[in-house]
């Protein structure tokens, strides 16, 4: 049976670690009309560019979901035809 030692339930306690299951969490349930909430803990390098790096992906993932209902919106208007 496997026990969690200290270090781990530190980890899981981590400020940063909780912000970024709350900012994981936000971006799964739906996108963001509001900007992502701002991490104030302490903070380093590392979360830095974890930071930094999921703010471009979540860039990217809000661009490809617009891209996809443009497309799909496009692709409905060519195949019914304009709404009268």
């Amino acid at each position: 049976m496997s026990t969690m030692t200290d270090s781990q339930r530190q980890g899981l306690s981590h400020p940063f670690l909780s912000h970024l299951i709350a900012l994981l969490s936000a971006y799964e349930l739906c996108p963001m009309s509001t900007p992502p909430p701002r991490y104030d803990g302490p903070g380093d390098w590392q979360t830095d560019t974890i930071l930094r790096s999921l703010g471009a992906v979540a860039r990217r993932m809000y661009t490809a979901e617009e891209t996809l209902a443009s497309i799909k919106a496009s692709e409905c208007w060519q195949s019914n035809g304009p709404e009268t």
